[in-house]
């Protein structure tokens, strides 16, 4: 009896950590990289909104006009195959910082790339920032298919 307690003593703690390691929601691991696939904006700011909690920063909130800024620049930047005039269209019709990334098919998968650049960690950081917009693109057409384009602004 002795032996099956210490047995169940060793393995209550294994427990926590099996049930803490939850898969990530759909809406942040579903490939965007075909047409009509659509972006769950509202868990892809959730979890940037917790890598600013974790950071002590405030929550941000999706704006329909950045979402559409973003929507926008996402469409040019698969159109153009580069971020230049993504970015130009960004400072023409905001005062927001943007991040671009190309070629990851889900927004799990581009986060982690934004978050591991010391860069792009300090966009997603930005200390007074306040609103967001947050867009995908796909084009079957380019090189890398998918196209991401986050704003962020005070």
């Amino acid at each position: 009896m002795r032996k099956l307690f210490a047995i169940f003593a060793l393995l209550l703690p294994l427990a926590g950590c099996v049930a803490a390691t939850s898969p990530l929601p759909v809406g942040l691991t579903a490939s965007m990289a075909k047409p009509g696939a659509q972006l769950d904006r509202q868990e892809a700011i959730g979890l940037i909104n917790q890598y600013r909690a974790a950071n002590n920063l405030p929550s941000l909130t999706l704006t329909p006009d950045l979402n559409n800024v973003a929507t926008m620049s996402s469409a040019l930047y698969a159109k153009d195959g580069n971020n230049n005039g993504a970015a130009a269209l960004i400072a023409q019709k905001s005062n927001a910082s943007a991040l671009f990334s190309a070629g990851y098919s889900n927004f799990a998968e581009t986060f982690s790339g934004w978050r591991s650049s010391s860069r792009d960690a300090k966009t997603l950081l930005t200390p007074k920032a306040k609103q967001a917009g947050l867009a995908v693109n796909y084009s079957q057409n380019s090189n890398f298919g998918t196209h991401w384009v986050l704003v962020v602004q005070d």
